[in-house]
């Protein structure tokens, strides 16, 4: 596996322990259809969410966060309706969150941002 991947999946696995601490019951990693790919389904309480999940070994690049701009928005909030009807799920409420996270040289979570409810 690529360095990428393995610190993506890293990331993923830090994120998921973030989100279950917090109440989320983590229903999917890395759902996939032919549109694309989220990275983590939850369910928070009554609501569906998809969570992008963008991780960095520093600031090289800038912070993780920047990634995701609008357009990377619309494109996940897309999949997460897509995922909705998969599952039946369309009459539960749905949100986007996005968590950017820069690890530290051993590997440990250095810094976690958990933005919610981003919007396209």
């Amino acid at each position: 596996m690529r360095t990428k991947d393995r610190t993506g999946t890293l990331g993923e696995e830090l994120a998921a322990a973030h989100l279950r601490e917090a109440g989320h019951t983590v229903l999917h990693q890395r759902w996939r259809c032919r549109a694309g790919e989220l990275d983590l389904v939850t369910r928070d309480e009554d609501t569906l969410v998809g969570v992008e999940v963008k991780t960095r070994r520093g600031t090289g690049f800038g912070h993780p966060l920047e990634a995701v701009d609008a357009k990377k928005r619309e494109r996940l909030y897309r999949l997460l309706l897509e995922y909705a009807a998969d599952q039946e799920l369309l009459a539960v409420p749905r949100r986007l969150d996005v968590i950017g996270l820069i690890l530290a040289p051993d590997g440990s979570c250095r810094e976690l941002t958990h933005l919610q409810d981003v919007r396209p």
